[in-house]
């Protein structure tokens, strides 16, 4: 019985990447919004039906489509905080990093960071693993605990507990920061869309706003490491 389970469940995860590769492909072509259920079940060779009885819907695909995107953001991400001497340096490279490749991809990067089925974040990241273990393996551990969390502003905290942990903020500051900054991200992701904003505009903007604010909340004592730091990563 468990060996028919196992074939079962092999077939039923070969069957899904099919579609997950078929609606990558149309994403890479045409764009994440050509993505339709009919098209992607005939590229990957079935019916609509047939899709239907492995996605909840078109989101669920899409979804799972775009998070092999998040490979060379993980690669890149994980360079830029290899070095960092300090939990202030990791957060502002990841805010850079976060900004070159969200505003490269708004569309894929809104998707995967600012979902509105925000209650099926958790569920859709641990299928995508189980479908492809090696990815979680290539991906930084602080990382995965952020991707495994359900809700964006616990994700997002998670790059400032190191901060609190270290002394650099209190929890208060800390959890107003981290509102503050999700939501002006959430509407400058919204005008790189729009075309409002250029992608090095948007960056520029965005460091700006995180070194201000992030100056403004953390202790006295600590702002000499960001001001540094913000000074040296402008000037890459």
């Amino acid at each position: 019985m468990e060996q028919k389970e196992k074939r079962v469940k092999i077939k039923q995860e070969r069957i899904m990447k099919y579609f997950i590769e078929s609606a990558e492909e149309i994403i890479q072509k045409e764009g994440i919004e050509s993505v339709t259920i009919r098209k992607t079940a005939e590229l990957a060779g079935y019916t609509s039906a047939t899709l239907y009885n492995y996605f909840d819907n078109l989101t669920h695909l899409v979804f799972l489509a775009t998070m092999n995107h998040l490979e060379n953001y993980n690669k890149h991400l994980y360079k830029s905080v290899a070095k960092c001497k300090n939990s202030i340096e990791v957060y502002m490279s990841v805010c850079l990093c976060f900004s070159e490749h969200a505003y490269s991809e708004p569309d894929i990067f809104e998707l995967l960071f600012f979902s509105q089925d925000r209650e099926k974040f958790e569920e859709y990241t641990n299928q995508y693993y189980e479908l492809y273990p090696s990815k979680e393996k290539e991906t930084p551990q602080f990382l995965n605990t952020m991707y495994h969390l359900n809700n964006i502003y616990s994700r997002s905290f998670t790059m400032l507990d190191n901060c609190i942990k270290d002394g650099y903020l209190n929890e208060e500051n800390a959890n107003d920061f981290n509102d503050i900054c999700l939501r002006f991200t959430k509407t400058i992701i919204e005008d790189v869309k729009k075309g409002n904003l250029t992608k090095n505009e948007a960056i520029k903007m965005t460091m700006k706003y995180y070194y201000q604010l992030f100056g403004f909340y953390l202790k006295p004592e600590y702002k000499k490491i960001l001001e540094n730091y913000y000074k040296k990563l402008m000037k890459k």
